[in-house]
């Protein structure tokens, strides 16, 4: 199952906290998806102007998505009686 049918799920049929915490996740691998597309496409065509900018961009969307991630986890294990 691809990852944004699962997501598409778990807002339809899950509780709303477990909705929240995936639809924050797709957001935030929507925003570093965006950021990588650009990087490669200027790579692709040896544009250099940005790529230190979009290294730190990269970076920071990548924590991001990190934390939504764990976020996610912790609100899923929550719901499921098996929160730490």
């Amino acid at each position: 199952m691809r990852s944004t049918a699962a997501c598409e799920i778990v807002i339809l049929e899950g509780p709303e906290s477990v909705a929240d915490a995936a639809e924050r996740v797709a957001g935030a691998s929507g925003d570093l998806s965006q950021v990588m597309r650009r990087m490669a496409e200027n790579a692709r065509a040896g544009v250099i102007a940005d790529k230190a900018e979009d290294i730190a961009l990269a970076a920071g969307r990548e924590r991001t998505l990190y934390q939504a991630v764990k976020d996610f986890r912790l609100a899923a294990r929550s719901t499921l009686g098996k929160a730490e």
